[in-house]
């Protein structure tokens, strides 16, 4: 029996990738019922028709939904995606640069910049879990949308709905590693000790054996480095943790270097995606092509489909197997509570998530970290919740990138007022 699906922030441009999964799974994933919705109906009329296109020309046909409302699209629904942008690609643009002004990394997920994302973005994730619970109780959601592991920390402490966060790149470190050891990707098994974005992997197992020791001995590592320019750069931190780093520790551990590369680029990232995207709604508006442009990988998000649809293959218990996801940690790891949302390995079948052990325990600079950054995320929920400025400064003081208050007190207002139109708790009317 196949799948009902809804997908809600459709007007993606990542949105043609997710069909990619489900054309490679059509024999043991059947997609009965696509449900597509945006707030933008113009780019959702673009990216759905080129879907729909895709999905033809692949000799699929499922009954397709494509509507501005959000209740109609999620009636019924088994799978729900979020993949929504609030205040879309201008907000990210001024999530990057108004920080530089102060001396911040502005990044899209990462210190200031993510921490407003995250402000902008609760509000809208809340109106849609309401929206789930009312029309789709039993669906699971697989929330995207960034900063991934803030906001999957209010959906599962705040609302009563089924929910798991996603990020691409455990499954691409996973890609990585396997290619290194020769390995087929489903016979390597990640242990990471990490939230979204801050976090590292502690072992690595194929079979029962943890070749992690193998792959970080100095002999190995120094010929690594020589052949792998990643290896090069995060030696340093693989070295200081004695695991292999989430790529945004670099914003963690070389804040100066980062700072000064973001200041001095031509452009920032969401100025890139603007120049990227436009390219891509142009392709896709063309009725002729009918097969996903290699231009889609410049976007990032790389295996951002095979992450997606494989969980759910999992979910429905179609094929049972190992996924890096944003869950309750619930004893998982002894230094942050059970209700800390953390990016862990679990088994995923149809009876649910069961998480994996940790097998080998964090360095005190790992564990430190994580303690910081989970203390600055819960109280950027509570800030989202409750328009409060002083939680919200709290929230600031307690992230390593961001606790410098002669500047995040400033450089918040600025960024609160530039977006006072999507922060409703903070700006009543």
């Amino acid at each position: 029996m196949g799948i009902k699906l809804s997908i809600v922030g459709a007007g993606s441009t990542y949105c043609p990738e997710l069909m990619q999964g489900f054309i490679r799974r059509k024999e043991t994933l059947p997609l009965d019922e696509l449900r597509l919705t945006d707030i933008d109906a113009s780019r959702l009329d673009i990216v759905g028709d080129f879907c729909e296109r895709v999905l033809l020309e692949n000799g699929m046909t499922p009954r397709i939904t494509r509507s501005t409302d959000l209740g109609l699209v999620l009636d019924g629904a088994d799978y729900v995606i979020t993949q929504i942008r609030a205040g879309k690609l201008e907000a990210r643009i001024r999530d990057e640069k108004i920080p530089l002004e102060y001396g911040f990394i502005g990044q899209e997920t990462t210190g200031i910049g993510g921490f407003m994302n995250a402000l902008r973005t609760i509000p809208q994730i809340e109106q849609i879990a309401a929206a789930v619970a009312e029309h789709a109780p039993n669906a699971w959601l697989i929330n995207f949308a960034n900063p991934s592991g803030i906001v999957t920390e209010f959906l599962l402490n705040h609302t009563k709905i089924k929910a798991i966060g996603l990020c691409n790149l455990p499954i691409s470190a996973q890609e990585r590693i396997a290619k290194l050891l020769g390995a087929p990707m489903n016979q390597v098994r990640l242990e990471t000790v990490s939230l979204n974005h801050c976090g590292a992997i502690t072992a690595v197992y194929v079979g029962d054996k943890n070749v992690l020791p193998e792959i970080l001995n100095p002999i190995n590592l120094e010929q690594a480095a020589k052949q792998d320019d990643w290896v090069k750069n995060y030696r340093p931190i693989i070295e200081l943790l004695g695991a292999i780093p989430n790529d945004y520790l670099q914003y963690f551990f070389y804040r100066e270097r980062k700072f000064n590369e973001l200041r001095q680029a031509k452009l920032t990232r969401g100025e890139a995606c603007q120049d990227i995207e436009s390219r891509l709604l142009s392709y896709y508006a063309d009725e002729r092509n009918v097969t996903i442009p290699s231009m889609l990988a410049e976007r990032g998000g790389h295996l951002y489909s095979e992450a997606a649809v494989a969980l759910i293959e999992s979910l429905s218990g179609a094929v049972p197997g190992h996924h890096v996801i944003d869950v309750q940690n619930q004893g998982t790891l002894n230094f942050l509570s059970d209700e800390s949302v953390i990016e862990t390995s679990c088994f995923v079948d149809q009876t649910g998530v069961k998480r994996n052990p940790i097998t080998v325990q964090p360095n005190p600079v790992l564990s430190s970290l994580l303690t910081s950054v989970k203390a600055y995320e819960t109280l950027t929920v509570d800030a989202a919740l409750s328009g409060d400025r002083e939680t919200a400064i709290r929230a600031l003081a307690c992230n390593p990138i961001t606790a410098d208050l002669d500047r995040a007190y400033p450089c918040m207002e600025e960024m609160m007022e530039q977006n006072r139109s999507l922060l409703p708790r903070f700006f009543p009317q």
